[in-house]
C-alpha cells in the first residue's frame, strides 16, 4: 500500500473505517431506495400550458359556469418552487365540487397496486369543505376520448353508445374531505386498490363551499398492493356511524340544486349528540338522490349477504327515504339491493333495513342511506349499520319426485 494512503487511512477513525469498507465491498449496506415515481403529469405545476398565460400544462378544471368560482396558478402561495394552482368560490348558493383534475390511462401494470395521491394544500377561509378524490374506474369512453383529443361525448359519439348506455363504472373511490378555515400547508393524502379491469384513473383536487384552497407539490404513486381487509360477522363496517365525527369520513351525495344542503345537526339525533340533516332539495328538474354513503372494497364481501339499516327522522317530506346498497362488477356489472320499505311525510325515529348478497365478482360496493330528490321536506339520518351476515345461502335444492312416480 502506498505510504500516502497508508497515513491517510491510520488517521480514520476506526468505526467510520468499518463502515466505510463495508458500504463499499460486495454485501455491505444496501443503498436506500430511490423513491418511487410520480405517474401525474406536471405534479408541481411548474410548467405552463402552450399557448396559455397561465395554465398548468397536465391539468384541467371543472366546469360551472359560475361568475363565483375562479381558477388560478400564481406565485403568491406555494409550497415549493415557483407555482402553485389555487381554486376560490364567493358563493354556495349552488352546491357544487369545482376542482383540478388530471385523467390518467393505466393498464394492467397498475392491477393490484396501491395508488397513493399526495398533495400539499393550504387553506384561506374556507366554509364548507376541500378535498382530495382518487377514483379508478372502467371508462373506455373517456379513455378514448383522452386518445382522440375529443370531449367524453363526442367519444360516445364515434364508438356508437348512447349515453344513458355509457359503460363506464366506478372500481374504487376516495375522498379525503378537511375543512379548516385557515391553515398552513398541511399534506394530504388518499389511497385506493387499483382493481383489474381498470383502465382509467382520475385524481381531483377540489372545494365545495366558500373560501380558497391552495394545491401544489402532487405525487401519485404505486406502491405493492395489500390483502383485502379481515371482516368478521356482525361487525359495523361503517366509520363514524353516528356521525359523531362530523360526517368527515363519508361521501356526501349532493345534487347541484340551488339552496340544496347535507349538514350536521347537533340539536337532533337518535344516539349519542348529531344527525345528518337533508334539507332544501326540492328545487331541480333532474330527478337524482341526496344522501350520504360509503364506499367499500368488495373483495371481503364477495358470496357474503349483507345487511344495511338506518334511522330516519322526517318532517312533511313530500317524496320517499330509504336505503340502498350497489355492487359493481366486471361480468356482473351494476347490481343493486331489491326494493324495500320507504318513509314518505312526518314521522319520528323509525329504522329502515335491507339484505343484499353480493356478486362473486364484486369490486366495489356502495353502501347509501338517502331520499328522492327533487322533493319538498326535511329528513334526518343518524346510527347507521353496516354488516357482514355470512355467506349467501345455496338455492334451494329441487323437489325430488316420489319414487315410483313415472315421466309421462
Amino acid at each position: 500500500m502506498p505510504k500516502p494512503l497508508r497515513a491517510l487511512l491510520a488517521a480514520v477513525p476506526l468505526p467510520f473505517l468499518a463502515l466505510l469498507l463495508t458500504s463499499t465491498l460486495p454485501g455491505g449496506p444496501a443503498r436506500a431506495a430511490a423513491p418511487a415515481k410520480s405517474l401525474l403529469q406536471n405534479g408541481d405545476f411548474e410548467r405552463t400550458l402552450a399557448g396559455h398565460p397561465w395554465m398548468p400544462a397536465g391539468w384541467d378544471t371543472s366546469l360551472a359556469d359560475l361568475p363565483t368560482v375562479f381558477f388560478g396558478r400564481d406565485t403568491f402561495l406555494v409550497h415549493t418552487g415557483h407555482w402553485a394552482v389555487n381554486v376560490a368560490n364567493m358563493s354556495a348558493a349552488y352546491p357544487m365540487g369545482h376542482n383540478w383534475s388530471q385523467t390518467l390511462l393505466v393498464g394492467k401494470e397498475t392491477w393490484g397496486k396501491t395508488a397513493t395521491l399526495k398533495v400539499w394544500t393550504r387553506n384561506n377561509g374556507v366554509d364548507g369543505r376541500a378535498y382530495l378524490l382518487l377514483q379508478a374506474y372502467s371508462d373506455t369512453a373517456s379513455k378514448m376520448a383522452r386518445i382522440w383529443g375529443v370531449d367524453h361525448d363526442e367519444a360516445l359519439k364515434r364508438m356508437g353508445i348512447g349515453k344513458i348506455d355509457d359503460p363506464l363504472m366506478d372500481l374504487a373511490w376516495k375522498r379525503v374531505w378537511f375543512e379548516e378555515p385557515l391553515t398552513e400547508w398541511v399534506e394530504r393524502e388518499a389511497k385506493v386498490q387499483v382493481p383489474p379491469g381498470t383502465n382509467v384513473i382520475f385524481v381531483r383536487c377540489g372545494l365545495s363551499g366558500t373560501g380558497q384552497v391552495v394545491f401544489d407539490d402532487a405525487s401519485l404513486t404505486l406502491s405493492a398492493g395489500m390483502p383485502p381487509a379481515k371482516v368478521a360477522k356482525g361487525q359495523n363496517l361503517f366509520a363514524d356511524p353516528g356521525f359523531e365525527a362530523r360526517d368527515m369520513v363519508w361521501d356526501i351525495a349532493l345534487p347541484p340544486y340551488e339552496g340544496a344542503k347535507v349538514t350536521i345537526d347537533t340539536t337532533v339525533a337518535h344516539g349519542g349528540r348529531a344527525s345528518v340533516r337533508l334539507t332544501e332539495f326540492w328545487n331541480g328538474l333532474v330527478e337524482t338522490r341526496i344522501g350520504v354513503g360509503q364506499p367499500f372494497d368488495a373483495r371481503a364481501l364477495r358470496g357474503q349477504r349483507v345487511r344495511l339499516s338506518g334511522w330516519f327522522k322526517g318532517d312533511s317530506l313530500k317524496g320517499i327515504a330509504y336505503v340502498k346498497v350497489f355492487a359493481q362488477g366486471l361480468q356482473s356489472r351494476v347490481t343493486q339491493s331489491p326494493g324495500a320499505e320507504m318513509l314518505s311525510n312526518t314521522w319520528d325515529w323509525q329504522q329502515l333495513s335491507i339484505e343484499f348478497d353480493i356478486p362473486d365478482d364484486a369490486v366495489i360496493v356502495w353502501a347509501n342511506l338517502q331520499a328522492q330528490a327533487p322533493a319538498r321536506g326535511t329528513v334526518w339520518i343518524d346510527d347507521a349499520s353496516f354488516e357482514l351476515l355470512g355467506p349467501v345461502p345455496p338455492p334451494p335444492a329441487a323437489a325430488k319426485p316420489p319414487q315410483g312416480s313415472k315421466k309421462n
